[in-house]
């Protein structure tokens, strides 16, 4: 039987990101965020000590580039461009793994396994099959629409084993 995993609600993604980012955040409850498969975003993978992966989030480009820009206070144009593109660029990619990699927290519990970043894949990529199954039939998930005050919005996903 897999482990169950913590999720963080809204307002510990609202926090989280509003104390890394310095900037007013908004976070509400979205439908599902479906990735188109051209789509760039970004997919973390988190996994126990023993190896199980234990959770994923999903961040869409548009949020990706926005969350990465705003950490390093990179120009809101910049972000823009690379929406525009449809592209991340290294920088960007850099700066949202640290993000994630912080997150990790809300993963754990005494409750639970131990949960750490394990890897990033950069969207569109080939996902290896423990992931895509994860993907495709979490036991648990929550999507989130953000808002980053002077960045613009984007779209994030938690799924969970």
């Amino acid at each position: 039987m897999p482990a169950h995993y913590p999720a963080p609600i809204q307002e510990d993604v609202r926090d989280l990101l509003g104390d890394l980012l310095g900037r007013g955040i908004a976070v509400d409850k979205t439908s599902k965020l479906q990735m188109e498969e051209d789509a760039c975003g970004l997919l973390a993978v988190y996994a126990t000590d023993e190896g199980e992966i234990a959770a994923l989030t999903v961040i869409d480009g548009p949020l990706s580039a926005r969350a990465g820009a705003a950490l390093s206070m990179v120009p809101a144009t910049v972000a823009e461009e690379s929406v525009k593109k449809n592209e991340l660029t290294d920088t960007l990619v850099d700066n949202v793994r640290e993000i994630v990699n912080i997150f990790a927290r809300f993963l754990n519990s005494s409750k639970s396994p131990h949960v750490r970043l394990v890897n990033t894949l950069v969207l569109p990529d080939t996902m290896p099959d423990p992931v895509r199954a994860l993907y495709l039939a979490p036991e648990f998930r929550r999507d989130f629409a953000v808002q980053i005050e002077g960045y613009g919005s984007g779209r994030f996903s938690i799924l969970v084993a």
